[in-house]
């Protein structure tokens, strides 16, 4: 194969910083240059690569916003129902009533543990956007095929 001599332009400060580059490395200029060029036209750069990063990170960050504002619309409703369904309770039955409310919270948190624990969220059990289901989609890629 037969290589091709090119002969680029460099600033006075970028054809030192190269030259000492070069020396660093141990490495001819040809090899140097070669090299940087594949990896500019190589689509696995790095910078292709941080962008597709960033790309999923921003998909889940938006996913974690709907399902924050999923929990705190939830969270709202409930502290509505608790107001609304919570008795006053006089001075002599309130003792009584703490240590109900503990035991009652108690069980709540084993409840979200096991939940937890077993894989299940709430956030799982909302509607979900779907953009088609099974049916449609082998049909949308049938039509495509025609």
């Amino acid at each position: 194969m037969k290589r091709k001599n090119i002969h680029p332009y460099l600033s006075p400060e970028l054809y030192a910083q190269f030259k000492a580059y070069c020396k660093r490395i141990n490495a001819t200029e040809s090899s140097v240059i070669g090299s940087a060029l594949k990896e500019y036209f190589d689509d696995s750069t790095d910078m292709k690569l941080l962008l597709r990063r960033l790309d999923r990170l921003g998909r889940h960050a938006t996913r974690l916003e709907r399902d924050i504002n999923a929990m705190a619309e939830a969270f709202a409703v409930f502290v509505q129902l608790w107001f609304a369904h919570t008795p006053s309770i006089g001075e002599n039955e309130k003792d009584a009533a703490r240590r109900e409310a503990w035991n009652q919270y108690q069980k709540f948190v084993e409840y979200v543990a096991t939940q937890m624990a077993g894989g299940h969220r709430f956030i799982d059990d909302l509607v979900q956007d779907t953009i088609a289901d099974e049916d449609e989609l082998h049909q949308a890629v049938g039509n495509n095929a025609d």
